[in-house]
């Protein structure tokens, strides 16, 4: 008997690594562990990609596929936001994987796709301008991913609803960014800078230039020769300081979770009412996204990282804390199900965290202001 391979393998293989990359980030899966997902051997999965990069390669061009083909046959806004909602389950790991593990890939690779992404963004900038023609310009751009960030949010969450309630509220929580209220921001004068240069303690430099390198590149992907050489000393000075490279991703991880409960505990203090308290949490994730855009982003990408033990305190700190904003949120607006509360909370701080790691949008001088009108609709309404 002839056994004959599926049609789709390559396509079972490009979904079941997307997968893998996802829940176990790439340093953490094998060709091995993608091929077993599918039910081959190894070598059977090298007659259709080169090796675990190609692999990668193509997990993230296909969701970036899926997506421009969903933008390009969309004519209007409406139409837009109906095939994003419901095709989001085709690629709900694509923000993630784009976000994450695509910097393991060549910069020629992540040059295309991000001019891909470019693109996307702009496409959606566009229809929102044709539905609002009275916004100031650039506006549509930010609101054009604020949208995309919205449909991205389930990316970093695993909250479940039915699939046609999934739709209907990401339909919504898209549709009130795009019809977000904007202000305009005053320029104000800025004062002088200080020519004052305070030298800071060389355990502060190492530190810092790690939390930069991690952000931009992965824990995997630095060594501690590069740390060194970033805050001005050598590789092995680094071991004076920290006893081993994963010490400074401790140390950094640490120093973001305190920073964004000091936040969130001063909004809390500071509120007279329920939406007080929300509005003023919001404002402050702006804050420390805007201020500390490298460490948010080892928050994001590089818990996985961590010792087991650490890890876990940290993820449960990261409940704790979206934890406080559901229920918040509820108090605001009582009837929403834990589950749909979740979700809108997680679609408004990727709002703010896509804005201020993306390069046109976080020069902005009055990314703060947006932000805060941006992530109040959507999670109060406009």
């Amino acid at each position: 008997m002839v056994v004959r391979r599926p049609h789709d393998r390559k396509q079972q293989i490009i979904v079941a690594a997307g997968d893998l990359f996802r829940e176990r980030g790439y340093h953490n899966v094998s060709v091995a562990d993608v091929a077993a997902e599918v039910g081959i051997t190894a070598p059977a999965l090298y007659r259709h990609f080169r090796n675990k990069p190609d692999l990668l390669h193509n997990a993230v061009q296909a969701g970036i596929d899926s997506l421009v083909a969903t933008v390009s046959e969309s004519e209007d806004l409406k139409a837009l936001l109906t095939n994003l909602s419901s095709s989001v389950s085709r690629r709900r790991g694509l923000s993630l994987l784009w976000q994450r593990e695509a910097r393991h890939l060549p910069a020629e690779q992540r040059e295309l796709m991000r001019t891909q992404v470019t693109d996307v963004a702009a496409r959606v900038a566009s229809l929102i301008r044709a539905e609002r023609p009275e916004l100031h310009e650039g506006d549509e751009y930010l609101l054009g991913w604020s949208v995309i960030a919205v449909f991205g949010s389930v990316s970093g969450h695993r909250v479940a609803l039915a699939r046609k309630q999934m739709e209907a509220l990401l339909y919504d929580l898209a549709e009130r960014a795009c019809q977000a209220s904007l202000g305009v921001t005053e320029s104000r004068d800025q004062p002088p800078t200080s020519s004052v240069t305070v030298a800071l303690p060389r355990r502060e430099l190492l530190l810092i230039e790690a939390i930069r390198l991690f952000d931009e590149r992965g824990y995997q992907s630095v060594n501690t020769e590069e740390i060194g050489e970033a805050a001005g000393t050598t590789g092995p000075n680094v071991y004076n300081h920290f006893d081993a490279k994963v010490d400074l991703l401790v140390a950094a991880v640490s120093r973001g979770g305190e920073r964004r409960r000091l936040g969130a505990s001063r909004a809390m203090a500071e509120a007279g009412s329920p939406e007080e308290a929300l509005i003023g949490l919001l404002k402050a994730h702006i804050d420390f996204a805007i201020t500390e855009r490298h460490l948010l982003g080892v928050l994001i990408s590089e818990l996985d990282q961590l010792p087991d033990k650490f890890r876990k305190t940290c993820e449960q700190s990261q409940r704790e804390y979206l934890g406080l904003w559901v229920q918040v949120l509820d108090e605001v607006k009582p009837g929403l199900t834990t589950a749909e509360a979740r979700i809108t909370v997680s679609a408004a701080l990727t709002v703010v965290e896509n804005a201020v790691r993306t390069g046109r949008l976080r020069r902005r001088p009055d990314l703060a202001d947006r932000l805060a009108e941006i992530g109040t609709a959507v999670l109060l309404g406009n």
